[in-house]
């Protein structure tokens, strides 16, 4: 976490050789340059080290707690506007062959894309090439690649959402034998932007009961309502077979914006119930 605060970071560990170097002079009464022991010398600058080591572990807990209140605002409080604001300037100064970059863009592109700039959003990560990046870079992979299946999805790009999902797979096969959560993750996800993709398409095969589960467990406001959403854009689109399909669609629109945001998926919401025909149909 230090990595996205490192001027905070450093001003804490040269406070921190301050205090280090004031306690080695108070122990030595200030007789430090004249002191002729080596030995002095040694506890002196021990003092000093201690100092920064001390500062930098205060410093690492201080950033971590500045970047979980950032977080915070997109995906708890799902204030995206108030994220970007804080964060975009930040991450422009990480390292980019870091993974933390890549993660600090992934939220950049997810606040975006709450906002209903697919644009932005797919710009923010479109350049990055998560296998290219150093350390722990598997995780961060399968968070960029499931992001890009996100916003080609929300895109209409149906057909590239489906090579993101191939790449998801790829990493699901990586992840299998190094890292058995992120497999079990990487399977959940899949099986989401597949059904995802079949609701967009109005398939008769969709496993809506499975989206519905994503709802009911969401605790991410954003990705509730973009879930609401594309459920009930499925019920809409097969409401002409059965009215029951409309009444569902309709409950899950009204949740939608029961509790306001500012998000983009509140405009959609209205703009369907105001207007069901409206809702985007693929032909294959």
């Amino acid at each position: 976490m230090i990595v996205y605060y490192k001027k905070l970071a450093n001003l804490l560990m040269v406070a921190g050789a301050a205090l280090g170097a004031m306690l080695g002079l108070i122990h030595y009464r200030g007789n430090i340059l004249s002191n002729e022991s080596k030995v002095a010398i040694f506890v002196f600058a021990l003092f000093i080290f201690s100092g920064i080591i001390v500062f930098r572990f205060i410093a690492a807990i201080v950033c971590s707690n500045k970047l979980k209140a950032i977080q915070s605002r997109l995906y708890v409080d799902a204030d995206p506007k108030g994220f970007l604001e804080e964060f975009e300037a930040v991450n422009a100064k990480v390292p980019k062959n870091l993974a933390e970059y890549a993660n600090g863009q992934n939220w950049i592109s997810y606040a975006k894309e709450a906002l209903g700039d697919y644009e932005g959003a797919w710009n923010a990560i479109k350049d990055l090439k998560p296998n290219e990046l150093k350390i722990h870079a598997l995780t961060t992979s399968a968070l960029i690649v499931n992001q890009k299946a996100n916003l080609r999805i929300l895109m209409r790009d149906l057909e590239a959402a489906g090579d993101q999902i191939d790449d998801l797979r790829h990493l699901k096969e990586l992840a299998q034998n190094r890292a058995r959560m992120l497999y079990s993750n990487l399977e959940q996800q899949i099986r989401v932007q597949e059904n995802r993709i079949a609701a967009a398409r109005g398939k008769e095969d969709t496993d809506i009961k499975y989206l519905e589960e994503e709802i009911q467990f969401a605790s991410n406001p954003i990705y509730k309502k973009e879930m609401q959403v594309e459920a009930a854009e499925f019920y809409l689109r097969r409401s002409g077979e059965d009215k029951e399909h409309f009444e569902k669609a309709m409950k899950l629109l009204k949740e939608v914006v029961e509790d306001r945001k500012g998000l983009y998926t509140e405009k959609r919401a209205d703009e369907l119930m105001k207007n069901p025909e409206s809702v985007y149909v693929f032909h294959s």
